[in-house]
């Protein structure tokens, strides 16, 4: 495990650190790959992008479609006239 302490600076309108090349390479990051960044309590954790961005959106998609909680809500607020307004 590499530890180092460095400094928050300003990189134009943004702000940022600068990560040692050992620290990259110990965790196995290249240049030009895709990470997410979490946030996790007051920690800032970078990890490899998953392969997959969108793994899950059709199961929550299904799930929601599915939900006819959603579709009782639409129908109690919207009156004939909201409705005959609605593109479909």
């Amino acid at each position: 495990m590499y530890h180092m302490r460095t400094t928050i600076r300003r990189l134009g309108n943004s702000q940022g650190i600068t990560i040692p090349k050992r620290v990259l390479d110990e965790a196995g990051f290249a240049i030009d790959v895709p990470v997410d960044l979490l946030v996790d309590g007051d920690a800032i954790v970078i990890r490899r992008a998953s392969a997959d961005p969108r793994r899950g959106w059709a199961e929550a998609a299904a799930t929601i479609a599915d939900d006819a909680g959603d579709r009782e809500w639409m129908e109690a607020d919207l009156d004939s006239e909201s409705r005959a307004e609605l593109t479909w």
